[in-house]
């Protein structure tokens, strides 16, 4: 009598590599350094550690990146273009309670964890890579720039009262840079509440401020 053939274990059929489109492996790199470089410093995280978080070949991310520089410069260049188009969406307000709506929750939701990553980082290792820094304090002086020419033409239209604040819109940015420092010293919880506390308090503040009379 025969003894019957014992089967052979099946091979695991091999499992099909998901190939990601260009910008989504970027955006994937990009996460995982900037992980990296807020938990090692900038001279300290490698493309090797890097690559290793993003789950990909070292030799992917030259790819898409030429070097570490690079890639703190889109982080920061991606940041500057979406507080350019946050602020944007501001031209066509009018009226006062309009604009404070608009200017309080478009600077508040732009406060993501990402968005306080990079600007820790930026005031960190931002001095390691001055042309960075000069141009990050390039596009933050055309802002107030433009900022301010926003609020000068809503006051020559009557839309909001002139006020030594107007005269000087930064200063009604500082609540915003608070909310974005208490972020960075306190835990998450915390932070929450402390800063849609500030948020409530600066959107009332600025309508009274604002609103013509």
């Amino acid at each position: 009598m025969k003894k019957k053939d014992s089967a052979s274990p099946r091979a695991e059929p091999k499992k099909k590599r998901t190939r990601l489109a260009p910008e989504v492996r970027r955006q994937q790199i990009l996460d995982a350094a900037l992980v990296e470089f807020n938990a090692l410093g900038f001279t300290a995280a490698s493309i090797s550690k890097i690559a290793r978080r993003a789950g990909i070949s070292k030799a992917n991310i030259y790819v898409h990146f030429a070097n570490k520089d690079d890639m703190f410069e889109t982080l920061l260049e991606n940041l500057m273009r979406r507080s350019q188009g946050n602020w944007s969406r501001m031209q066509d307000v009018q009226t006062a309670e309009e604009f404070v709506d608009r200017l309080i929750d478009s600077a508040y939701d732009g406060l993501t964890d990402d968005t306080i990553a990079i600007a820790r980082l930026l005031i960190t290792e931002g001095h390691r890579v001055p042309h960075l820094l000069a141009k990050w304090s390039t596009a933050n002086m055309q802002a107030r720039i433009d900022r301010q020419a926003l609020v000068d033409r809503l006051v020559a239209e009557g839309k909001i009262q002139p006020s030594p604040l107007t005269e000087h819109f930064s200063l009604a940015m500082a609540p915003v840079v608070y909310s974005a420092v208490t972020q960075m010293v306190l835990d998450k919880e915390k932070a929450a509440g402390e800063v849609q506390a500030v948020k409530d308090a600066h959107r009332k503040l600025l309508s009274m401020l604002l609103r013509p009379a």
